[in-house]
């Protein structure tokens, strides 16, 4: 009788230990891929907030493009078709670049002596980058006069050597190339615009806009945007509240919820310039859109033949009422880098 006891306590540990085994089991399998799962959902939200900064629908749409009373290369207005996309509410920060430099051990172009330094000025041979100085002569036969080359200038040390980004985290990241912002947009899974995606973003639906606010540089006497009042370059009456960079949103958002894209910091698009792509383009005579353009194949500047460069947009806090129109066309070199210069990144909508 105490055997049976005995037996019938072993099986009943034994049942209840399979039980529990099998409990566990069950929960491991489970617990595995949800936790894989959370991994990587965190990671993906990691990545999609690598920018920091909020994504915004631009819906899929029509609209038309450059400006007929604009410079040259705004010319001809053509109709452009654009898929739906997500672009970044404001242009990437300094502690958003920060993250993407902590990750991956990225050194700038700024941080770089530039390449072919032997053909550059000799103050041009050490890393650094372009900042602006206020020059009372803008007529000058240099290209720039107001535009000044700082050994030691990149994003960290935006003023040079002696300056850093403290208190500046929420400041647009400036003295990025575009080859910067390609790498960041890569590690953030996403991508530059589009030139096109970039003024559909900025017209905002708002049919041949000068501006992503309507069609006043400074409606009822209100700067809506981060630029340059006065005599340029020597003297910024700062009247929109800023002298130099703003943080970033510190203007009312346009129709579709975004952020400065008139002035601040002039933003790198995916595009090879060209002056006459529009032209080529040319409106359609049958009315139907040229469905996400991607830009030229060749770069053409007529201000430097044979130098190629990448589209530049949205103009910046130097920038003039001309310059930062929607349908104004910026231009640099993909190596370039300066005090104005910035980004933002879009990616598909799924």
């Amino acid at each position: 009788m105490a055997d049976d006891t005995i037996n019938i306590a072993r099986r009943t540990a034994l049942i209840f230990a399979g039980v529990i085994l099998a409990f566990l089991g069950a929960t491991l399998a489970w617990l595995y891929p949800e936790m894989k799962r959370v991994v990587r959902e965190r990671r993906q939200r990691e990545a999609e907030n690598a920018g920091g900064t909020e994504m915004v629908p631009v819906p899929g749409s029509s609209f038309t493009m450059g400006a007929n009373d604009g410079a040259p290369e705004e010319r001809p207005l053509h109709d452009v078709r654009v898929n739906a996309f997500l672009m970044d509410k404001t242009e990437v920060t300094n502690a958003q670049f920060a993250q993407f430099v902590a990750a991956t051990n990225y050194v700038t172009t700024a941080e770089r002596p530039p390449a072919g330094a032997d053909k550059l000025p000799a103050e041009q041979r050490v890393a650094g980058s372009w900042c602006f100085r206020f020059s009372p002569d803008a007529k000058s036969n240099a290209r720039r006069p107001w535009a000044h080359w700082v050994p030691g200038a990149n994003w960290r040390q935006p003023d040079g050597p002696a300056s850093n980004i403290g208190g500046r985290e929420k400041f647009p990241v400036v003295h990025v190339s575009w080859d910067d912002a390609v790498e960041f947009a890569k590690w953030a899974d996403k991508r530059l615009p589009t030139e096109a995606e970039w003024e559909c973003a900025a017209r905002g639906a708002v049919v041949l806009a000068h501006y992503p606010w309507g069609m006043e540089a400074c409606p009822d006497g209100h700067w809506r945007a981060n630029v340059w009042q006065g005599n340029f370059p020597s003297k910024d009456d700062a009247l929109d509240g800023f002298a130099g960079l703003a943080p970033v949103g510190s203007y009312a958002l346009n129709n579709f919820g975004i952020a400065d894209l008139a002035g601040n910091a002039a933003e790198w698009c995916a595009d090879w310039f060209a002056a006459d792509y529009y032209a080529e383009l040319r409106p359609n005579p049958d009315r139907a859109a040229h469905k996400n353009p991607q830009g030229p194949d060749v770069s053409n500047d007529p201000t430097e033949h044979g130098v190629w460069k990448r589209v530049v947009r949205g103009g910046s806090w130097i920038s003039t009422n001309a310059e930062f129109r929607v349908s104004a066309r910026g231009r640099e070199e993909p190596n370039f880098s300066a005090a104005w210069i910035g980004f933002r990144c879009v990616k598909d909508q799924k």
